[in-house]
């Protein structure tokens, strides 16, 4: 059994978050070659990186990096490999089934959503702010739909409801990486088949825009606490606070007010404002150009 592959992807599962390479490192702790790990260059220039956690890993092990510039580059790297599977987690951009034809056994994905529901680019950030008790991950093959492909194997897990994105976002490729060396070598080997995706229960995820994160404050405290933990490293939540723009970091929703949202409420010591339903307490936030401080320490700065 040839255990030769092509990874796409850097494992970032959301916008901002780092990655420990969970996958990679359990494909090369499981005996796998990684020939060539294969980055989408659109993302590199769009968000001005020199170098991130993925290419550090490819130097470590002495793994070939590529950032093709067009399907013609990527064509040429896997017609001069040996790899007759595809490993892909977090490419950032639709593969066009030209290259998917080229490995005889395909592309298989780790999406982390529980499909058909949430597919698209942000299932973390959606499962968080939709509320959501469970989370999950999907090992699918890859097809030129929009995470549209047969399902070989999923996981759901209860999550406690209180996750970052980054902390959501670790604990699902841990998850999937687990998942993609069960299944790999039975792939392989031809002995699992993936399974059809349901017609039943298909949503999308929607694309974040800066804009998504503005507070306002005739929400439920509920649902700003899920805009800040799932829109942390990008795009943040922002409001203005004493005249002040700022990002929130962390806030604690707190007891039931009758103040009229958006109301400061008086205390020296802590930062709480008024919501539709309840106060929250801001632990810690960035003003502009500042760095990170806490809302006792803002107060002493600002409040007039």
């Amino acid at each position: 059994m040839s255990k030769k592959i092509i990874f796409f992807g850097n494992e970032r599962l959301a916008t901002g978050v780092v990655t420990k390479n969970s996958v990679l490192n359990a494909l090369i702790e499981n005996g796998y070659e990684i020939e060539t790990i294969i980055l989408n260059q659109e993302i590199f220039i769009s968000r001005k990186e020199k170098i991130n956690e993925t290419e550090l890993f490819a130097v470590k092990h002495n793994i070939r990096i590529s950032k093709p510039k067009s399907s013609i580059e990527t064509e040429e790297i896997i017609k001069n490999s040996k790899a007759k599977i595809a490993v892909l987690v977090a490419y950032g951009k639709l593969i066009p089934q030209s290259i998917i034809d080229l490995f005889p056994l395909g592309i298989i994905n780790l999406h982390p959503s529980l499909l058909p529901d949430k597919r698209g680019s942000t299932p973390i950030e959606q499962t968080i702010l939709d509320g959501d008790k469970y989370a999950g991950v999907s090992i699918m093959q890859l097809t030129k739909g929009m995470d549209s492909g047969p399902i070989y194997k999923q996981k759901k897990i209860p999550i406690e409801g209180s996750e970052s994105k980054q902390e959501l976002a670790t604990l699902l490729n841990r998850v999937g990486a687990d998942l993609i060396v069960d299944v790999l070598p039975k792939i392989i080997s031809n002995t699992l088949k993936p399974i059809e995706q349901s017609d039943l229960g298909v949503t999308f995820t929607k694309t974040i825009h800066k804009s998504d994160g503005r507070i306002d404050w005739n929400q439920d405290a509920e649902v700003i606490d899920r805009m800040v933990r799932a829109y942390s490293l990008w795009p943040k939540t922002s409001a203005t606070i004493f005249d002040k723009p700022v990002s929130l970091i962390e806030i604690k929703v707190g007891d039931k007010t009758l103040k009229s949202p958006g109301a400061i409420i008086d205390d020296d010591q802590r930062l709480r404002f008024a919501t539709k339903n309840r106060e929250i307490e801001i632990i810690s936030l960035v003003p502009e150009n500042k760095s990170q401080m806490s809302g006792k320490s803002f107060i002493n700065g600002y409040k007039k």
